[in-house]
């Protein structure tokens, strides 16, 4: 439901956004050829992102891993445009959501945001506006990361879920 400017995940379709929504992995990032660019979502993935060649790179942090500081900060890399927004556990907030659909539609993009709150949610907006050429990885805590290459139905899917979280 729609709550100030957040979409906030209700208990009862919180089962819904459990599973993983593309192959899991622990250990080094494997990307297909053909992808051009990466939304990273989370402290450890985007680490894992920027140790590969991709030259596109939007990372998506806290600062946080399984909910306890990190020791070294991940910080904002060189070359990479800083942003900061808010977003409340369990939501997607709408300047979250807009940012990272507005970094997607450039031709070019490094960027870093850094998240006051937490991060885990904004994968769904990444995966809702991916295009040709990009994947999503986020972070999955104790398990690996999942990768989400682009593909018409997994932006579809995302986008009905983000439209479950407004109803």
């Amino acid at each position: 439901m729609v709550f100030g400017l957040y979409l906030r995940l209700p208990d009862k379709v919180r089962v819904d956004f459990t599973p993983p929504w593309g192959p899991v992995f622990s250990g080094a990032l494997s990307i297909s050829g053909w992808v051009n660019g990466l939304v990273c979502v989370g402290d450890y993935v985007s680490r894992l992102c920027l140790e590969s060649s991709i030259g596109n790179l939007i990372l998506v942090f806290d600062g946080v891993t399984r909910r306890s500081d990190l020791l070294e900060p991940l910080g904002v890399p060189s070359g990479f445009s800083f942003y900061r927004v808010s977003n409340i556990r369990g939501t997607i907030s709408l300047e979250a959501y807009a940012l990272i659909c507005g970094l997607l539609s450039r031709d070019t993009v490094r960027a870093a945001i850094l998240v006051d709150g937490e991060e885990d949610m904004l994968a769904l907006p990444a995966i809702a506006c991916l295009k040709p050429g990009w994947a999503v990885v986020y972070g999955i805590p104790g398990v690996g990361a999942c990768i989400v290459e682009y593909g018409l139905l997994a932006s579809r899917i995302a986008q009905v879920r983000l439209l479950q979280l407004v109803i």
